[in-house]
């Protein structure tokens, strides 16, 4: 099954219906980094980023909310090969792999950057929400696959700022926990115990999940909205 066309006719399945339904909407893309942390990777690393896009529609019920529906593609990537720990030097794991995701999340806006005034056309925003992921990894280790669909919680901050009545430029960076281990292929079987383990060394953290992230930039553009003029505000 085609799991990245089913993710993407969700997408377009959501942006069709709330063109027809929503009062005020912003059509919008992006393009930044993907990141990843985990048991290659246990902290974030700068290196580790790679390319990344996003596709989104917006929809905003009021000054202070907004409903966002996306869908991004981004590869991701850890190895130790060039890792001062010793034990990583030992394992000597690695993985690439691509992410397809699809979200729908509530953003809560701190200003109303929307009403065009001078002092008040950036503000600082946070989200929350949900999102299916089809994750393809390459390892050099166990080669574990995620799940067809993984589940994550995309939570992040960012800042907009409307540069005209129509369009708005955008910021963000977000983490997306995860309830997997298997993003890096690294997914501990007690099966193999033998295999997994280096001396005495465990050779997967058993208490964590992997998270993936994503940091980027975005242009939208707002349209059926009505301006109002500046004398009437």
């Amino acid at each position: 099954m085609n799991y990245k066309f089913i993710l993407f006719l969700v997408f377009f399945s959501i942006l069709s219906v709330a063109a027809s339904q929503a009062q005020d909407i912003e059509f919008g893309f992006g393009a930044g980094v993907a990141n990843y942390t985990g048991d290659i990777s246990p902290s974030y690393k700068l290196q580790n980023a790679r390319p990344a896009g996003e596709i989104f529609v917006r929809y905003n019920p009021s000054p202070a909310f907004s409903l966002r529906f996306g869908a991004m593609i981004g590869v991701i990537k850890a190895d130790e090969t060039k890792s001062d720990d010793p034990f990583s030097q030992r394992r000597l794991a690695q993985f690439v792999g691509t992410v397809y995701e699809a979200s729908a999340r509530m953003e809560y806006n701190f200003r109303d950057y929307r009403a065009m005034s001078e002092l008040n056309r950036l503000s600082p925003y946070v989200f929350f929400g949900g999102s299916v992921a089809h994750i393809a990894v390459n390892s050099n280790y166990f080669d574990n696959q995620p799940n067809a669909l993984e589940i994550a919680l995309p939570i992040g901050v960012g800042l907009k700022y409307m540069l005209a009545h129509n369009y708005n430029l955008g910021f963000e960076f977000g983490a997306r926990p995860t309830f997997t281990d298997a993003i890096d292929g690294m997914l501990q079987d007690d099966t193999i115990d033998n295999v997994s383990n280096v001396g005495k060394f465990q050779m997967t953290n058993l208490f964590t999940k992997d998270m993936y992230y994503y940091t980027g930039i975005s242009l939208s553009f707002t349209i059926n909205r009505v301006v109002c003029p500046t004398e009437f505000r």
